[in-house]
């Protein structure tokens, strides 16, 4: 009788509206009504129960991104981020208190999950994805501090407080103050990835944050909650209207971004090599089509293809695709995919003011190399920077 209660509640509530994606293709629409012990039940109209292990990713409807620019970021060293100013620190933490959400309780995250920290963002979207490569690609045994200025200093990083940041230098420990502050990149030695053990998921929060969590429940103890463990260790009790999406982790779904790849090859037009990105556009900014953010995905440049094997395991590739926001509008691309050497999907020329086009149930069963490959466009190479969002593949 208390389910039944439970799930006339959800059939009811707006605030519940969910789109599910499932192993099979098949997409359900309907209310959520529980999420809990590796199993999620939606009313669609009638009772649809999932095993998450067959899922691939549940989005709310009517949800509505909060602005995430020119607001403090949180770098983590397992490649998500958090939309929340750095408060302070001891010798084995760092405390964050929640940009957008101020009355949840500040985090404590161990230092050693932290990649970096973005003090302040540029309005302009190409110096902004520069800011985040620069910190997300320093490789330096020390740790990097960037100045609004444009100076840099280098050093070890030994405190933060409200007032200062102090960097241990070589001449002893220099105090900054925290309004002349950009950003910061720690040494990527001291940093300590957690790894997903076990089924889990990425939780997408309307302010730009995305985390790798476990144990997600919302049953009838948290009709409007959701709670989880994220891989940095801190147990989250997350108000529902807050969340946009959940990507379903160590069951049906693999992301290409969490494969190595077989082979990367580039032509250049001129000189320049551009790099594979992995959740990051070929800029180094987070992956955007047409207003929408995504956490995972591929950046990719023309003339470029990359390639990954198989080894008949999977059954199914999907992504969606289109030239990233920070093109403005620009570039113009091809995008092809091989299955074994094979084109079995070629896209039209595609621009900075096309529509994303969503590649959807790719059949690879039987397939032992899957190569993603993108062209120039009408334009030779110019902002030719293209999304491979949401690439995965499932079993």
């Amino acid at each position: 009788m208390a389910y039944q209660a439970m799930a006339g509640f959800a059939q009811d509530n707006p605030n519940r509206q969910v789109v599910v994606s499932t192993n099979t293709g098949r997409e359900l629409t309907g209310n959520l009504v529980s999420l809990e012990a590796g199993q999620l039940t939606v009313a669609a109209p009638d009772m649809q129960r999932w095993p998450t292990k067959n899922l691939v990713h549940l989005k709310f409807k009517n949800r509505k991104l909060l602005k995430s620019t020119e607001v403090p970021v949180v770098l983590l060293a397992d490649g998500g981020s958090l939309t929340a100013r750095a408060f302070g620190s001891d010798d084995e933490t760092l405390t964050v208190h929640w940009e957008q959400y101020h009355v949840w309780a500040p985090l404590k995250l161990p230092l050693d999950a932290v990649r970096g920290l973005i003090f302040s963002r540029p309005d302009d979207a190409a110096a902004d994805a520069r800011l985040w490569n620069r910190i997300l690609e320093h490789r330096e045994r020390h740790d990097l501090v960037l100045l609004n200025n444009g100076d840099t200093l280098i050093g070890q990083f030994a405190g933060l407080n409200e007032q200062t940041l102090t960097l241990e230098t070589t001449t002893g420990k220099s105090s900054v103050d925290r309004s002349g502050l950009r950003g910061i990149a720690f040494n990527p030695e001291l940093t300590n990835i957690e790894r997903l053990k076990g089924e889990g998921a990425l939780v997408s929060l309307l302010d730009g944050s995305r985390f790798r969590v476990q144990n997600l429940k919302l049953g009838p103890g948290s009709l409007d909650r959701v709670e989880c463990r994220t891989l940095f260790g801190a147990r989250l009790d997350l108000p529902m209207l807050t969340i946009d999406s959940l990507r379903f982790l160590g069951g049906c779904a693999t992301y290409l971004s969490d494969l190595e790849p077989s082979e990367y090859r580039f032509e250049p037009y001129f000189d320049f090599a551009w790099p594979l990105r992995r959740d990051r556009n070929v800029q180094g900014g987070p992956l955007r089509l047409r207003g929408t953010s995504y956490p995972k995905g591929l950046g990719l440049h023309s003339q470029s293809e990359v390639s990954y094997r198989l080894d008949g395991k999977y059954r199914r590739f999907q992504a969606t695709i289109g030239i990233d926001d920070d093109a403005e509008g620009k570039g113009s691309a091809i995008f092809e995919v091989l299955l074994d050497g094979k084109s079995v999907s070629r896209s039209d020329n595609l621009t900075g003011i096309h529509p994303a086009v969503l590649l959807d149930r790719i059949d690879v069963t039987g397939a032992k190399l899957l190569t993603l490959r993108v062209e120039f466009g009408a334009l030779a190479d110019i902002q030719d920077h293209a999304d491979w969002c949401d690439a995965l593949l499932v079993k």
